[in-house]
């Protein structure tokens, strides 16, 4: 084989590659919503992304930051290290100020969201915005 047809062959597989990923991406639309909150002299700040393609969850990324006390700074790695053996299911790192975890989901129930139902963005925002949420969609 000729060298330019290699090199075509590659442009070709590129240029496929990309469009593929372009269509699979038309008509998803994305949904942010934060929220921040304290307990036990932890505040907390929470960011939730979701898409959503013709009704349906495509997935969800739920990220939390736990600011601690300057006086509990020290057990950062001891939260990590429980987050961890307790739920496997979440990645945990420590901070500067604290702890973050952060859980991924594409099935199931997540937050009190069934995940597997049809909803459309502005139904799920309601329904965040009513647990705390601000929300904001975008395309």
């Amino acid at each position: 084989m000729k060298k330019e047809h290699a090199i075509l062959i590659v442009v070709v597989i590129i240029l496929l590659i990309i469009f593929i990923a372009v269509i699979s991406s038309i008509g998803t639309k994305s949904l942010t919503c934060t929220a921040t909150g304290k307990s036990s002299d932890m505040k907390t700040n929470s960011k939730l992304e979701i898409k959503v393609k013709n009704k349906k969850i495509k997935d969800m990324v739920f990220t939390v930051d736990m600011i601690f006390p300057k006086e509990l700074l020290n057990q950062r790695q001891s939260y990590v290290d429980m987050i961890r053996q307790t739920k496997p299911y979440m990645r945990a790192s420590v901070t500067d100020e604290g702890i973050r975890f952060v859980t991924t989901e594409s099935g199931g129930s997540f937050i009190g969201i069934d995940t597997s139902q049809e909803m459309t963005i502005s139904e799920l925002k309601q329904v965040l915005e009513l647990q705390g949420y601000n929300c904001k969609e975008a395309d």
